[in-house]
Formats: structure tokens, C-alpha cells, sequence
């Protein structure tokens, strides 16, 4: 287990340099904008908490290892490490973990529901939507494998399947703007025209208490971008976690609409800047990794050049 702490540390120290390279990709005016120009906008996360958090997979292993246990906990300790597995990136050993829980516990569908979303990632749609189905199977209220299932279907180009599931999450709380926010991006796609007439409805009944409806009054033009920059630094304390999640899904977003526009440097630079935060849980950080390998792949691909 000491080993595994190294490897933890070393990787997070790893990242730390990443981060800083990836804030330099941001050479384009959209993102020098957003980002302040007196200093980088990136924040650490505690390493009290990081330490916490390997000490907590040190001492599950121990347990896994050395005590007999009725399956049922056996299934409990592995789906605990692999959430901590999960938040600190390393999504290998966590999904491992997730198998092993399942492997205990047949009818644990969080575990389910993690094993479909590294399936998605992995550009495997089919088995995402299988693996989701099963979470729904056992647990039709389990609320977050509707996004999760309807992302498998945006991803794949089935746009009315993705409204459907995404409607749905939607209507289960009217006041989370990122219900809203991914509505607002399939419908971009379903149906452009009607799109930001139902954002701006679906904005009326947005919570302040969440960061992202900041981000849903900058797409309907109600902020300016210096002042949805001003809010970031006013919401949360610099190098706070809670200002890494707030860098995380608002770099994530507006790339989206970048992309959307066909900017897709700038569209870049700001995926990039979402995944330098390292805030590995969240739809945002797992996401924008998943448009940068989604981006490279079409940038590499041949061009195709028809017989004459």
C-alpha cells in the first residue's frame, strides 16, 4: 500500500505540471479573456484531503485483504474504494473496484451506473446504454443514469432518445441549471430553432443557489463575459475546491458553445482549461476529456479523396 501512496502522490504532482502546460494552450482571445491576466485560473485541490483520502484507500484494502467478510460487505468496502479510486483519477483501479462490487453484489446499480459511464467514455455506446438500463432495471428512480444514458445517446447522434431521457432528469428538478444546460445543447441539435426559447423559459424557474445558472444568463446574454469572470472570483476563494468545481464547469460550458459555433480552437483551449483543474468527478472534467479525444480523432482521421 505504500507503493500505491507513491503512485498516488507522484501522479497528482505529475498533473500539477500538466495544468500549468494546458493554461498556456489558451493562446486565443475568447479564452485570455475569461482567464484573468494576473494570474492563471486554476486551483489546487487540499492536499489534506487528498491525503485523507489515500489513507481511507490504504486502510479498505487492509480490510479487503485480511478480514472475512459475507459478501454483501465485501461488495459495500469495494464500491467505497472505487469512489475514491473514482475522485482521484484513477478510474482504472476504480472500475476494477466497481467489477469486484458487482462481481459481490449483483443487484448494485451506483455500481452499474459507474461501470456505464467509463463504457461511454470509452466511446463503447451500446454496452453504456446496456449497463444503464440495468441500473434503471433495478432502481427506476436511480435520477443521474438518465443523464448519463441520455449522454450516451447524444454522443451517438440519437438526439431524440437523448431528449427524452434528458426531459425527463430535467422535470425531476426545474431549478438545476445543468438540467437545463444539456436540454439547451441537444436541442441545438434536435431542433436549433426552438432552442434558446426553451433555455430562456427553463431559466425562470433556475436556483441561484447553483453556479451554472451564472453560466445559463451569459448564454442568454444577461451577463457580459468580464462579468461572468467577475462572479467566478466573488463565489468562491482562489485555490478553494469549491473554485476549482466553479473553473471546471464554467470552461467546460463555454467551450461547448464554442464548439457549437464551429470555434473549435477556442473550443479547445477552454476543454483543456476544464480538465487542468482536476476535478475528476464531475460530468464536466470527464467530459471535456471525452470532446478533446473526440476532437483529436477527427482532426486525425484521412482525408477521403474520391476515384475520377
Amino acid at each position: 500500500m505504500l507503493q500505491l501512496i507513491k503512485l498516488l502522490n507522484f501522479r497528482f504532482i505529475l498533473l500539477g505540471a500538466v495544468s500549468l502546460a494546458l493554461a498556456g494552450c489558451a493562446n486565443n482571445r475568447f479564452a485570455n479573456e475569461l482567464v484573468s491576466t494576473n494570474k492563471i485560473a486554476l486551483a489546487e485541490l487540499s492536499p489534506t484531503l487528498r491525503f485523507e483520502q489515500e489513507v481511507m484507500v490504504t486502510r479498505l484494502g487492509q480490510v479487503l485483504d485480511e478480514a472475512n467478510l459475507p459478501p454483501m460487505e465485501k461488495a459495500n468496502l469495494y464500491f467505497e474504494r472505487g469512489v475514491i479510486y473514482d475522485s482521484l483519477g484513477l478510474w482504472s483501479l476504480a472500475r476494477y473496484d466497481f467489477s469486484k462490487a458487482i462481481e459481490f453484489n449483483s443487484k448494485m446499480a451506483a455500481a452499474y451506473n459507474y461501470l456505464g459511464l467509463y463504457l461511454l467514455l470509452e466511446d463503447d455506446y451500446d454496452s453504456s446504454v446496456d449497463a444503464f438500463n440495468a441500473v434503471l432495471e433495478l432502481d427506476p428512480n436511480y435520477d443521474y443514469t438518465r443523464l448519463n444514458r441520455g449522454l450516451a445517446f447524444y454522443y451517438s447522434g440519437r438526439y431524440g432518445e437523448t431528449e427524452r431521457d434528458l426531459l425527463r432528469f430535467y422535470e425531476a428538478d426545474k431549478t438545476d441549471p445543468y438540467r437545463a444546460l444539456w436540454l439547451y445543447f441537444n436541442e441545438l441539435e434536435l431542433n436549433p430553432k426552438e432552442a434558446k426559447d426553451n433555455l430562456i423559459q427553463r431559466s425562470k424557474n433556475l436556483s441561484k443557489e447553483f453556479w451554472g445558472t451564472n453560466i445559463v444568463r451569459y448564454f442568454l446574454g444577461d451577463l457580459s463575459l468580464s462579468q461572468l469572470r467577475d462572479k467566478m472570483d466573488k463565489q468562491a476563494e482562489p485555490n478553494s475546491s469549491q473554485y476549482a468545481e466553479i473553473l471546471t464547469e464554467t470552461y467546460f460550458y463555454l467551450a461547448k458553445q464554442k464548439l457549437k459555433l464551429n470555434q473549435v480552437g477556442e473550443a479547445t483551449s477552454l476543454f483543456r482549461l476544464a480538465i487542468a483543474n482536476q476535478v475528476f468527478n464531475f460530468v464536466e472534467y470527464r467530459f471535456a476529456l471525452f470532446e478533446l479525444s473526440q476532437l483529436r480523432g477527427t482532426q486525425t482521421q484521412p482525408a477521403v479523396v474520391g476515384n475520377n
